[in-house]
C-alpha cells in the first residue's frame, strides 16, 4: 500500500520541465551532466534566480561546492550571468540566463538556414534526376558560402532545366553574370541573353579557377 502511495505522489510530482530545444540541440550546447541539470532548473524558474548557493544546493540536491564549479563553468561558457539588484537598499547577486536563449537562439536559426540549403541540395537532385556527385554539392556549397542567395541559385536551375541543360559550369556562369551585375532578387533579372551567346560563354568559362 505505501509503495503505491508513494508511486502515485512520484507521478504527480512533475515541477521540472525539459524544454523540447534542450533536448534536440543537446549534442550543439556542449553541456556536461550536472550542468545540463543546473541549466534545466534555471530555466524552469522563468525569473532571476538568487544566488544563494545553499537554497540551489537544497534543490539540486548537489554539495555546495559543486554547484558553485557548475556556475562558474555556465558562467565561462557564456550561458548565464551573474547581475546585483538593489532591493530595499541592499544589493543581491542573481543568476541571469538570457546569455543562454541568446544561443539557443542562434542554434535555431542557424539549424534553420542549414535546413534551407539542405533544400537546395535536394531540389538539385531531383531535377537532375539523381544524386549529386561530390563536385557537385562543393560547388554549391561555394555558392552559398560565397553569399549568392537562395532564391538566384534555384532561379538559375531554373532556368538550365528551361534550356534543357543539366550542367552545373552552366548554372555556376549565369550565377556569375548575375552577381556580377548586382542581382540580388529575380526581380531583379531584367534581360536574358541570347541563348547561344550565353551557351557559348558558359563552356569557355573556367569556373574552376574563378
Amino acid at each position: 500500500m505505501k509503495d503505491k502511495i508513494l508511486k502515485d505522489v512520484l507521478k504527480i510530482n512533475n515541477n521540472i520541465i525539459i524544454p523540447d530545444y534542450l533536448l534536440k540541440y543537446r549534442d550543439k550546447l556542449d553541456l556536461e551532466l550536472d550542468e545540463f541539470i543546473l541549466l534545466v532548473f534555471l530555466i524552469n524558474q522563468k525569473d532571476l534566480v538568487m544566488f544563494d548557493i545553499n537554497s540551489l544546493s537544497s534543490k539540486l540536491y548537489m554539495e555546495s561546492n559543486r554547484v558553485l564549479e557548475l556556475i562558474s563553468s555556465l558562467n565561462e561558457k557564456n550561458y548565464i550571468s551573474i547581475e546585483m539588484k538593489k532591493t530595499n537598499g541592499v544589493i543581491e547577486e542573481f543568476i541571469s540566463t538570457e546569455l543562454f536563449f541568446n544561443k539557443i537562439e542562434s542554434i535555431i536559426m542557424s539549424s534553420n538556414e542549414e535546413s534551407d540549403n539542405n533544400d537546395v541540395y535536394s531540389l538539385f537532385e531531383s531535377e537532375f534526376g539523381r544524386t549529386l556527385s561530390p563536385t557537385e554539392t562543393q560547388i554549391i556549397g561555394n555558392w552559398i558560402e560565397s553569399d549568392i542567395p537562395e532564391v538566384l541559385i534555384k532561379e538559375a536551375l531554373k532556368e538550365a532545366v528551361l534550356s534543357g541543360v543539366h550542367n552545373m559550369r552552366y548554372i555556376d556562369k549565369i550565377l556569375f553574370e548575375w552577381t556580377k551585375k548586382g542581382y540580388k532578387e529575380v526581380s531583379d533579372i531584367k534581360r536574358k541573353p541570347e541563348k547561344d551567346e550565353k551557351i557559348e560563354e558558359i563552356y569557355d568559362y573556367d569556373w574552376l579557377n574563378e
